[in-house]
């Protein structure tokens, strides 16, 4: 993954962390590092469930596989929610217990690229006043 440099940022117990579950208050545990994407929660392409499902958990696995070849793309998205680094993260269980089919991630990663090639364009369009 694309690192954080986490030098000076806040150490957030594994204890506080769990509690931010809630579509109202939601953090994540990512590789360690903590974000709250409460903000994201309306806009995220996979729907926002995905993202409460994975609440008070470590998210790690379930990050990388449903982002494919967009995760580059997508970690940089993330690191704008990041609040700190997790002390106790080793205590929290997996968001995935289960690994998904091949078929179902090749599905989900198509359309995961997709969108996030379609962000980027219109990214570049509204930069270049190309799009409005």
């Amino acid at each position: 993954m694309e690192m954080l440099k986490p030098r000076n940022v806040a150490r957030i117990p594994w204890s506080e962390v769990e509690k931010h579950a809630s579509k109202d208050d939601l953090w994540l545990l990512i590789d360690g590092k903590v974000y709250d994407v409460t903000p994201f929660l309306d806009i995220h392409p996979g729907g926002g469930h995905l993202i409460v499902d994975a609440a008070g958990k470590d998210s790690t696995a379930l990050f990388e596989m449903t982002h494919g070849e967009g995760l580059r793309y997508s970690l940089r998205l993330l690191n704008q929610f990041f609040i700190g680094v997790c002390d106790g993260a080793e205590q929290a269980c997996p968001a995935v217990e289960e690994k998904p089919t091949p078929e179902f991630l090749q599905t989900l990663r198509s359309i995961t690229g997709a969108l996030h090639t379609f962000d980027e364009a219109r990214a570049t369009g509204e930069a270049q006043g190309i799009l409005r």
